[in-house]
């Protein structure tokens, strides 16, 4: 049975499900488990998981909706509200019903739930091993990794691994939609000269081109200035994993984004390896 609004209300009464009626729980908890699997089937593509693991992975609904329930207690919008808060508040200024109005509030909430969730727990689709030959074959991925990193098991790759990732996503954050498409658009291996690419960045190719040179410059200059005292080697290492991560968090965005070109969709296969200049 579906959530009635004295539900949703409840719980926002009780600020916990644990402490709503049993009824109201079970509904919920039904709720929750329900959109954490539709999103969890729509970005499954972009790891290294097969689309018939999508149901073995989801979790039980208590997990589903204490997930849910955390990351809308914890974390806020851009103007400081709390995401729980920020739920009932889109009731005022909507014209759909109320319980609609709510639940695809929550259910946004658990889309990011799940595209975390993911991104924490499974390795993306284009994950290269530390052990693939790279440039002329002499040397792997892992031979520029810092001397004291033995293998990419060990907890210093794995930190290494961690920290690249974190960059990777605060970067993604100051990203402006127009430079957001020419990432994808290179990672797709689709041209920056595409009509369908320039569009959606709503730019010439010109500057679409240079945002995206000014982009790759951005990121190098950030690496360098953080971790310049540590070698050449390390910072073309930990380069190399931020655009693997920075490629699987743009790939989830995609998933999610309204209003890109039929191109981004099934290109994936004829991807542009992106370079930053030394």
């Amino acid at each position: 049975m579906k959530p009635h609004l004295k539900d949703w209300t409840e719980w926002k009464k009780f600020c916990a499900r644990a402490l709503c009626p049993e009824e109201t729980q079970q509904r919920l908890g039904r709720f929750a488990v329900s959109r954490f699997g539709i999103h969890l089937k729509r970005h499954l593509s972009v790891t290294n998981l097969a689309p018939a693991d999508a149901q073995r992975q989801l979790p039980p609904p208590e997990d589903a909706w204490h997930q849910f329930e955390t990351y809308a207690a914890l974390t806020q919008t851009r103007q400081g509200k709390r995401y729980k808060d920020w739920i009932f508040a889109r009731v005022q200024h909507s014209d759909r019903s109320p319980l609609d109005t709510i639940q695809s509030g929550a259910t946004l909430i658990i889309r990011d739930v799940v595209r975390a969730y993911l991104r924490k727990e499974y390795t993306p689709r284009t994950t290269v091993s530390l052990d693939r030959p790279i440039g002329d074959g002499t040397v792997t991925l892992g031979d520029l990794l810092p001397g004291f990193v033995q293998n990419e098991d060990s907890p210093e790759a794995t930190e290494f691994d961690l920290l690249a990732a974190k960059h990777a996503e605060a970067l993604f954050q100051t990203l402006s939609r127009r430079e957001r498409v020419g990432l994808l658009a290179k990672y797709a291996g689709v041209s920056l000269e595409s009509s369908d690419v320039l569009a959606a960045a709503d730019c010439g190719k010109s500057t679409l081109n240079q945002a995206v040179r000014d982009l790759m410059r951005r990121l190098r200059d950030g690496v360098v200035r953080e971790y310049g005292d540590e070698g050449h080697n390390t910072i073309m290492a930990f380069t190399a994993l931020m655009l693997q991560h920075l490629e699987q968090i743009i790939y989830f965005w995609k998933n999610s984004e309204k209003g890109l070109p039929d191109s981004f969709y099934g290109g994936e296969g004829k991807r542009e390896k992106l370079k930053v200049e030394s």
